[in-house]
């Protein structure tokens, strides 16, 4: 069993800390990959390519998802780091050799299947039913065409398909299952102590001359890198938008336009009717009776209109209403039969009508109630419609000044003043910043304005940057006002650092040489004074504050002979021993949980075996970076 663990190791390590991976989906449809730019390729897999287009807007919608995740936390520069870049171009060419895969198997999606499988989206229905007019609006607003995004969703499903395989593939043996379900759920009882460094600092003996030496031997360690102080403007639509004009006549005609649409509650009519039946197949003398019963139904409840909810229970033929003197309850415009509806409303509350045909027969009608139809007054919507109005405005007033703002930089490449005093910007200035950014302000920090500013045009020309988008809507155009080369740090800046630091590293040395020391007494079954914490007891799945490592080491230590004892190095240069001084093991297996972990551990081994079908697949495909046009990206 335990060479079975050895061998798959990888995952395993996952399932023994009771790290369950959720099942995954086999296809989404909120990313679309459109192979439709017309540049070059940023990638080549095989036959197929990933388009400039396709990977800019792969690269954006990542960098939005981490902003949505991240909730304004977090530094935004790292989401367009090489490191990022490189992994959403990674998903794109594995997406690319898996779909090359499975069509060179055959794998498709028929026409009337790809039309059902879109036709139980969610997003197109309308009144729960799927709306064509709704389909075509909500692919028009992304910005996508029908045939992309059905194109799209093709894809996906073929890659489901393919992913579906290897979901269902994994096996475990029962043994194995049971074993393992046996360690997550057993308890240890747990003490430790801590080796600390901070208890060894006193000890620690660190010279000057020690501090020199090594500042010799590690210059490149203390250096001031290069960097510059800079004047920049910033360009925002949030700016336009605070700064945008408008007068209460544009705001009162947008009132008066959505009036009636977004701004008056709908109307609903409460109702309750006598109905005698009529089916529209009936005879004409079928018809004439029915009418005369309606006729003299409606002249009693004109003599007496108190008498109606009791005239419905006893002769209208609507089970559904009878029972309740008629009522219908709310109902709003368009929910009837036409005549019926236009029937009620145009009625008055109180009022009783005449006998109304429909295809179910002759209804008499009287209004109870009217609701909403009243439209909020403009007053309390006004700073909504004002709010609106201004990122109406200020959207069409950004890319108008984004363009004055480019042109004026680049023609005027001298100062910056120009596009100041053209735009009514103040232009600002920024502490140092190096090429690897560091400034306070995020938006300095962006990878394309640091290679800008550092840029021989920029550094040693003098030159303005050209306009660069920092983030969505947000454009920022500098000029170096003060460039300082790279020059070390002083000794004398930094010698007591180096010796803090030293001294640092020989108590974490001390101290782990201290714990291997202890630790190897005690596994001979030699005394060791040492200052227990209180036992715990802990589990897999309950590890009352065990770190990873630790748990690891607990679980894995040999619980044959208690007490048992492991020792592993800790956060911050500690080392940790732990004594293990019962175990109680899980007794009958519950089938259920059994059956749920199998699923799951299969599940995880189907995972694996995909990914590395795709490595494999990846290896062969002929697949060409062009690292020059990763390297530039897309997005901000």
């Amino acid at each position: 069993m335990f060479e079975f663990v050895q061998k798959h190791k990888r995952w395993m390590q996952g399932i023994l800390l009771v790290i369950i991976v959720p099942s995954f989906a086999l296809f989404g449809i909120d990313i679309y990959f459109r192979n439709s730019g017309t540049g070059g390729a940023v990638a080549k897999v095989g036959s197929s390519s990933v388009s400039d287009l396709e990977y800019s807007q792969a690269l954006r919608q990542s960098q939005e998802r981490m902003r949505e995740m991240m909730q304004g936390k977090g530094d935004p520069s790292m989401w367009n780091s090489p490191q990022f870049r490189e992994s959403v171009l990674n998903e794109l060419v594995e997406r690319k050799v898996a779909l090359n895969q499975a069509r060179k198997s055959g794998l498709a999606v028929s026409t009337p299947e790809l039309q059902k499988i879109i036709s139980q989206f969610e997003a197109f229905h309308e009144s729960g039913k799927f709306s064509q007019e709704l389909y075509r609006s909500r692919l028009k607003a992304q910005g996508l065409t029908e045939t992309a995004f059905e194109e799209d969703v093709r894809n996906g499903v073929v890659l489901g398909q393919v992913q579906n395989v290897y979901a269902g593939s994994g096996f475990l043996p029962d043994a194995v299952v049971e074993r393992l379900l046996r360690i997550r759920e057993q308890e240890r009882e747990v003490s430790q102590v801590v080796f600390n460094p901070a208890d060894y600092m006193k000890q620690t003996k660190v010279s000057a001359a020690d501090a020199d030496k090594y500042y010799a031997e590690h210059q490149s360690e203390f250096q001031i890198p290069e960097r510059v102080k800079i004047e920049y403007l910033l360009l925002s639509v949030d700016v336009a938008e605070r700064t945008a004009v408008v007068s209460d006549d544009e705001l009162k005609k947008l009132y008066e336009d959505g009036k009636a649409t977004r701004f008056t509650t709908p109307e609903e009519r409460s109702a309750s009717h006598i109905l005698i039946g009529a089916a529209a197949t009936a005879s004409a003398e079928e018809k004439a009776k029915a009418r005369a019963v309606a006729d003299d139904l409606y002249k009693q409840v004109q003599a007496a209109p108190a008498r109606f909810g009791e005239l419905a229970r006893k002769h209208s033929q609507d089970p559904g209403s009878a029972e309740k003197g008629g009522d219908l309850g709310s109902f709003g415009r368009g929910l009837m039969v036409k005549p019926f509806d236009d029937a009620v409303f145009a009625m008055k509350k109180g009022e009783i009508s005449a006998p109304i045909e429909t295809q179910y027969g002759y209804h008499i009608i009287r209004l109870d109630q009217v609701t909403g139809g009243q439209a909020t007054p403009f007053e309390k919507v006004k700073p909504q419609l004002l709010e609106e109005a201004r990122k109406a405005k200020a959207g069409k007033a950004f890319s108008e000044a984004a363009e004055k703002f480019n042109d004026t930089v680049y023609e005027q490449f001298d100062s910056l003043q120009p596009a100041a005093d053209a735009l009514k910007l103040t232009v600002q200035k920024s502490d140092w910043v190096s090429r690897a950014g560091g400034n306070m302000n995020p938006l300095l920090n962006n990878e394309k304005l640091l290679a800008a500013l550092f840029s021989d045009e920029v550094l040693k020309n003098k030159h303005n940057t050209a306009a660069i988008e920092v983030q969505p809507n947000t454009l920022i155009a500098a000029r170096v006002s003060e460039h300082q080369p790279a020059a070390p740090l002083p000794i004398a800046d930094v010698r007591q650092d180096i010796q803090t630091h030293l001294a640092g590293e020989a108590a974490v040395k001390m101290a782990e040489a201290e714990g291997k020391a202890a630790m190897e007494k005690l596994q001979k079954g030699e005394p060791v004074k040492l200052n227990w914490s209180a036992p715990q007891s802990v589990s897999l799945q309950k590890r009352q504050g065990l770190h990873a490592d630790g748990a690891k080491a607990v679980f894995g230590a040999d619980a044959s002979k208690l007490p048992a004892y492991a020792g592993v190095p800790a956060q911050q240069g500690r080392f940790v021993i732990y004594r293990i001084s019962k175990v109680k093991d899980v007794g009958d297996i519950d089938p259920a949980q059994k059956k749920a972990l199998a699923r799951q551990l299969a599940q995880m081994a189907g995972q694996e075996q995909y990914q590395a079908f795709i490595s494999s697949l990846r290896e062969r495909a002929d697949v060409k970076i062009d690292h020059k046009k990763l390297e530039q990206g897309g997005g901000s």
